[in-house]
């Protein structure tokens, strides 16, 4: 358990086993304590940091301090803090925005990209429709919770309870929410989404590193006709498709996210090693 300092602002961050390294990324509302079905798997293989995104977690930080920049510059930090060269990057929603724009920004960083249902915040028309749908219909403090699928939380209240604990965690999030102060949670994660913020979509070409797309079948905000689409813009890349899930496959189907993600990663790693001969750089 450690922080490194980053903009003003002290990031948490957990680092586990040994190997090639991952650097995991959450999603709005949530923090690193939710990959806890993730990092006892992936850690047998590789050497694991789970960190918590600025304003989540133990990252405590105002919400004005919270941007695509900022987050970008924090993963660096933890990154550098441990000495680090190069990472994969297994990122979840808000968590994949940082991600494409690290591996489009820094490639020399990333030697793969393992991107769950994220928006990217990019020009997509659709995306940015299906987006503003949903921010439109929830209060921003629900919204991970709101995106789990119906089934799951039907038939397995347990872990859908837990799953809204992990989101509560959150005190800038829930304190900005409760009207504590500065702009609301839900117009700071709009503004991620305002014109000027936008990778273009024509932009994701220049994503070089292997890449997983997953997706969870039910998303109705990431939906996989979406993901597929975006994925025909980087050259190479694959989707997993995982079935029984909404916005968060990694935690309503672990079991069949591992799977694919951990034989993605061991796949890249051997290409890494060998000049990665189709993903390309």
């Amino acid at each position: 358990m450690s922080f490194v300092h980053s903009g003003g602002v002290d990031i948490y961050y957990e680092r586990t086993g040994q190997g090639p390294a991952l650097l995991f990324c959450h999603g709005a509302g949530s923090n690193a304590a939710t990959w806890w079905q993730q990092i006892p798997a992936f850690s047998q293989r590789f050497t694991c940091i789970a960190f918590d995104a600025r304003c989540f977690g133990r990252s405590l930080a105002p919400l004005e301090a919270f941007g695509h920049e900022a987050l970008v510059a924090d993963a660096l930090a933890v990154l550098d803090a441990e000495g680090i060269d190069s990472a994969a990057l297994v990122c979840q929603s808000l968590g994949g925005m940082t991600g494409a724009r690290l591996a489009l920004r820094h490639p020399e960083r990333v030697w793969a990209f393992a991107c769950c249902d994220s928006p990217l915040a990019i020009d997509h028309p659709r995306m940015l429709a299906n987006v503003a749908a949903f921010l439109g219909e929830v209060a921003a403090t629900e919204l991970e919770d709101r995106a789990l699928s119906p089934a799951f939380v039907r038939e397995r209240p347990a872990m859908a309870w837990l799953y809204r604990q992990i989101n509560q965690f959150n005190p800038a999030v829930h304190g900005a929410a409760a009207g504590r102060g500065g702009p609301g949670w839900g117009e700071r994660l709009a503004a991620l989404f305002a014109p000027e913020q936008l990778l273009a979509l024509d932009d994701l070409r220049g994503i070089r590193c292997p890449t997983l797309f997953v997706v969870g079948a039910e998303d109705r905000v990431v939906t996989p006709a979406v993901v597929r689409d975006i994925a025909r813009q980087v050259e190479g890349s694959r989707v997993a498709e995982i079935a029984a899930a909404g916005h968060s496959p990694y935690f309503e189907q672990a079991q069949n996210f591992n799977a694919a993600v951990l034989a993605f990663l061991v796949d890249a790693w051997a290409g890494a090693r060998h000049g990665f001969p189709t993903a390309g750089a």
